[in-house]
């Protein structure tokens, strides 16, 4: 999609369809099934809209952290996130984290505490967030040890390991988009956008 037909429909959107395009434009993976989660920082407010507006979806909307002008989200497939969360590489790096039930509930309440204690209080980073936006576990370690510097690629997050492979995925992603925000452009709810 041009950058012209993206201009010419902000200017001309509601407010509603807007928000839509920015959920579209950061969660695209997530609307399109291709991923199990991702984050997104709104304007204070817009939380229980955009669950509103996913509701008839099978993507779940949860509020990682609020203060009065932004709102972080994070959007997941229930089902994709609770495969995820057995594979035994993704509890052992959890565990290194103090995660100790691997319920998606225990997890998301852990998730939320610690991002909190970041975004609040100015505390270390969650790195395992990284590993529960399905970011590959090799780059997340390899951003840990390298304190984000000397990646070998940057997009979706950075790569530190099989940069072509990382690229394959990327182009996914890119599809993915590209698909949703047509979609969004024609009008089409989140809810429809957002496949089962």
């Amino acid at each position: 999609m041009s950058a012209e037909t993206m201009l010419t429909f902000l200017k001309s959107c509601t407010p509603e369809a807007k928000l839509g395009f920015q959920v579209a434009t950061q969660c695209a993976p997530v609307l399109k099934g291709v991923k199990l989660s991702n984050l997104i920082t709104v304007k204070a407010g817009c939380w229980q809209q955009i669950r509103r507006y996913l509701r008839a979806s099978r993507i779940i909307c949860v509020l990682l952290y609020a203060d009065g002008e932004r709102e972080v989200l994070f959007l997941y497939r229930y089902e994709r996130l609770e495969q995820y969360l057995k594979k035994p590489e993704v509890r052992a790096f959890l565990m290194r984290y103090g995660y100790e039930c691997f319920e998606i509930a225990a997890v998301l309440k852990r998730l939320r505490g610690r991002y909190q204690q970041y975004a609040g209080a100015g505390r270390d980073f969650p790195h395992e967030l990284g590993v529960l936006l399905e970011y590959p576990l090799e780059d997340v370690e390899g951003f840990i040890a390298n304190r984000g510097e000397n990646s070998l690629a940057v997009r979706y997050w950075k790569v530190y390991h099989d940069p072509q492979g990382a690229e394959r995925i990327f182009r996914v992603y890119d599809e993915a988009k590209e698909q949703a925000l047509t979609e969004i452009v024609k009008g089409y709810p989140l809810c429809r956008v957002a496949v089962s």
